[in-house]
């Protein structure tokens, strides 16, 4: 089966994928960049994987200290697939010196009105439910979180496997905090930042983050 590879998209707000699917096996990838279908590399020295299970296509990916498999779904038959959930398992005899993930339970990219751990991307706005989130960062660029709401008992964890240490650690990197008189905004220099969306500068504080590594 071929994806057709027009330019449409399910979802404004998520990152959008394609893969053409042949007996059964994933034989090509792609990623909707600014209304283009970009191709994406396969790795073939099976280190990177895609099973087709149902609906879903599940990309498992063996990285130095671990594997992270992320599950996509085509939810309304379009051929447009979206990011469901992810998760991280680490190798046995992983060093415990931070340089890895150490959030281990699976991430999803969709809310419920659950407590739910939300994976944190660039490129689309991360959204929790009604319950208390733990909005989970894990990649160093712009990222913003749609609803965060501290009342709730919303959390931000950094699990970044930099090996980040500290709250205070992680402070260090700031270069920038300011409201634009809608969201809250903290830059870590030029090129990696996090917008709170609707956020006031009283709604939040380093009470409601947590540093893994």
């Amino acid at each position: 089966m071929s994806s057709g590879h027009d330019d449409s998209s399910s979802s404004d707000s998520h990152k959008s994928f394609k893969f053409d699917i042949v007996g059964g096996k994933v034989t090509a990838a792609f990623e909707l960049d600014d209304g283009v279908w970009k191709s994406k590399s396969i790795d073939d020295d099976g280190s990177e994987t895609y099973d087709v299970v149902g609906s879903e296509v599940i990309r498992t990916e063996v990285k130095p200290f671990g594997t992270e498999i992320t599950h996509y779904a085509d939810v309304d038959g379009d051929t447009v697939y979206l990011r469901v959930s992810e998760q991280w398992k680490s190798s046995s005899g992983a060093p415990d010196d931070g340089h890895h993930f150490k959030f281990e339970d699976s991430l999803s990219f969709s809310p419920s009105d659950n407590d739910d751990n939300i994976a944190v991307r660039g490129g689309e706005d991360s959204h929790g439910g009604h319950g208390a989130d733990d909005f989970v960062i894990r990649e160093a660029a712009h990222l913003r979180i749609g609803d965060f709401n501290s009342s709730e008992d919303d959390f931000i964890i950094f699990d970044t496997g930099l090996g980040l240490t500290s709250i205070a650690q992680l402070a260090s990197f700031v270069t920038d905090v300011h409201h634009d008189g809608q969201d809250f905004i903290v830059h870590f220099g030029d090129d990696v930042s996090i917008t709170l969306v609707g956020v006031q500068p009283d709604q939040i504080s380093w009470d409601d983050v947590s540093v893994l590594s």
